[in-house]
């Protein structure tokens, strides 16, 4: 007589827990204090910043309406959100209806291409030092393999511009040389806030969504203490190591994969996938300054 199989249990993903909102409000703390000092740096106080904060409450209210699947009204939108409804009228009658969809810069399009294509990639799988014209593999002809819409010359000027490349004369010939580290954009540039803006957004989506119980994203993160600051140089320069592994790989699927989907009607989404690195000397009591009263 046979045995009968064995079923394993049905595992379901654990249902969102209610949460605490003392516990909300300090997550959210420690998120925002590294934003008030940028804020506080660029100028901005908290009577400025408060002004802002209404319109941003009012399209998450409407967002959190539309996901629900609830009725979208001045009153539910100022239930949800605690905003007057004068001032959601006033959101509504004059907000834009769509944003407009960032389109993937060329020049960004460019070096990606340069460091996931095998034909402007060296032994190593490092995007190579390219004559800046030329057949292939050369600048102009990586440039063209991208768009013909834009001149090549135009798109190294942005390029080196964001230090994603420079220009050395080589055996009197101009050859463009990348910067395998990536682009590094200027502190305090627009580029360093878009940047800032996008992937902590993304970053902060992702966690936001775990914690709601929705869909699991990639969230996690290593951490370690109680180490000498010549440990975490260490770690840091590993942290950078496997990161630029991991970038390599994605980009060079990515671009494989948008190249297979970019004529598809149901090519609609979009992805990111970062890393970051952190360390500090952590505090002691006797190292805390003494605040002076007035």
């Amino acid at each position: 007589m046979s045995r009968q199989p064995t079923h394993l249990p049905t595992i379901q993903a654990r249902s969102a827990e209610p949460m605490s909102s003392h516990a909300v409000r300090e997550a959210v703390e420690m998120v925002m204090q590294p934003l008030i000092a940028l804020l506080l740096n660029s100028g901005i106080d908290y009577t400025r910043f408060a002004a802002e904060l209404k319109p941003w409450f009012i399209e998450q209210a409407r967002a959190e309406l539309l996901r629900s699947g609830q009725g979208i009204t001045d009153s539910s939108i100022s239930l949800l959100s605690g905003i007057h409804r004068k001032d959601v009228r006033g959101w509504r009658e004059n907000r834009l209806v769509d944003k407009a969809r960032r389109e993937l810069a060329i020049s960004s399009q460019v070096f990606a291409r340069w460091t996931s294509d095998p034909a402007y990639r060296d032994r190593r799988r490092q995007p190579r030092a390219l004559p800046r014209t030329g057949p292939s593999p050369s600048l102009e002809s990586l440039v063209k393999s991208v768009t013909q819409d834009v001149h090549p010359f135009t798109v190294l000027q942005e390029l080196i511009r964001l230090g994603l490349a420079c220009v050395e004369i080589r055996k009197g010939q101009e050859i463009v040389v990348p910067n395998v580290a990536g682009f590094v954009p200027r502190p305090g540039s627009k580029e360093a806030l878009e940047l800032l803006g996008a992937n902590l957004a993304d970053h902060a989506m992702a966690a936001v969504a775990n914690v709601l119980g929705e869909q699991p994203r990639l969230e996690q993160s290593v951490f370690a203490s109680g180490i000498t600051e010549a440990s975490a140089n260490t770690l840091g320069a590993l942290a950078r190591t496997l990161w630029n592994h991991a970038r390599t790989e994605l980009i060079t699927e990515a671009s494989r994969l948008y190249a297979a989907d970019k004529d598809l009607a149901d090519a609609t989404h979009r992805v990111r996938f970062g890393s970051y690195f952190w360390s500090e000397d952590l505090p002691t009591d006797a190292a805390e300054p003494q605040e002076k009263q007035e």
